[in-house]
């Protein structure tokens, strides 16, 4: 079985990037996209996704609607739908998503948000 650890993950701009400190604290395998290339378009940022067979971390709705409508191959994207200004719970939300549901990582769409994970194969 696969565990969460063994993914690589890309982390959105526009994605927390106090969360992306905490993954990588935790011996994530993640890159955050203003370190890489910031000020890409998305489509930019899918294809390095794509190209590192990268888990797409992001705030973005678009993500989900490049890899939903337009099908676009990709090896994961999360999704997270949590208010900024409750930053512990964004923080223990994502985490608890690696930690408890590595297996549906991988090719889903995942909608994270203060209740539940909504998990969506692509």
């Amino acid at each position: 079985m696969a565990k969460s650890l063994d993914f690589k993950f890309l982390a959105d701009e526009g994605f927390s990037f106090s969360i992306t400190s905490i993954l990588k604290k935790k011996g994530f395998n993640i890159k955050w996209v203003g370190d890489i290339s910031p000020g890409i378009s998305d489509m930019a940022v899918y294809n390095i996704a794509q190209n590192e067979d990268r888990i797409i971390l992001t705030e973005d709705k678009d993500f989900g609607e490049l890899a939903v409508r337009f099908k676009l191959k990709i090896r994961g994207v999360v999704i997270l739908r949590i208010s900024s200004k409750e930053k512990e719970l964004r923080n223990e939300r994502v985490v608890e998503l690696l930690e408890r549901f590595p297996e549906k990582l991988e090719g889903h769409l995942i909608i994270v948000d203060s209740q539940k994970f909504r998990f969506r194969e692509l």
